[in-house]
């Protein structure tokens, strides 16, 4: 007697047990995405609810407080503004100003005041030079060079430099990219 097993038509890997792993994976991904959203939920309403605080103690802020009067709420509002101003312009960095100035300068010219403009990255220079044809030159030489841009001559004027001769005092506004 001779017995043969068929080998192709045997199951050899347990269907019930793998639905039951399979379900309970599936079990397990759904309660884990159910509690992704529920904490995604919350978080976007704790956001609005932090904007909206937000959006009230800025309302608080800018209202002036119910025991101040409101002429002693501007005075405060103007000496805060001013003293915030300060604190802008002396964010500049100056030694790099002062080496991207350096480098545009010509020869013959000769800057005596150096300041920044109410706006920030604007920039005024006064200075004198030997003729106005020195201070076109350096006017060009501000304009082609890519750290400023808004160059204009304020003011010039001729002065005399005693029996030597003239001189061009001038004024110079621009903006300044670092």
């Amino acid at each position: 007697m001779r017995f043969s097993i068929n080998l192709a038509t045997r199951t050899y890997i347990d269907t019930r047990l793998l639905n039951q792993v399979i379900g309970s994976v599936i079990t397990v991904l759904v309660v884990l995405m159910a509690l992704n959203i529920s904490r995604v939920a919350s978080n976007l309403g704790e956001q609005h609810r932090l904007a909206a605080d937000i959006v009230n103690l800025e309302g608080r802020l800018k209202g002036k407080p119910g025991d101040v009067s409101e002429k002693d709420f501007k005075r405060q509002q103007t000496s805060v503004s001013f003293y915030n101003g300060i604190i802008e312009r002396k964010s500049v960095r100056w030694l790099s100003l002062l080496d991207l100035v350096e480098s545009a300068t010509p020869e013959g010219v000769a800057l005596t005041l150096l300041s920044p403009g109410k706006k920030p990255g604007e920039l005024k220079l006064e200075g004198r030079a030997k003729s106005f044809a020195v201070v076109r030159r350096y006017l060009e030489t501000l304009e082609g060079t890519e750290s400023f841009s808004n160059v204009l001559l304020l003011s010039h004027q001729e002065f005399l430099l005693g029996e030597k001769g003239r001189g061009v005092q001038f004024a110079i506004s621009c903006k300044v990219q670092f």
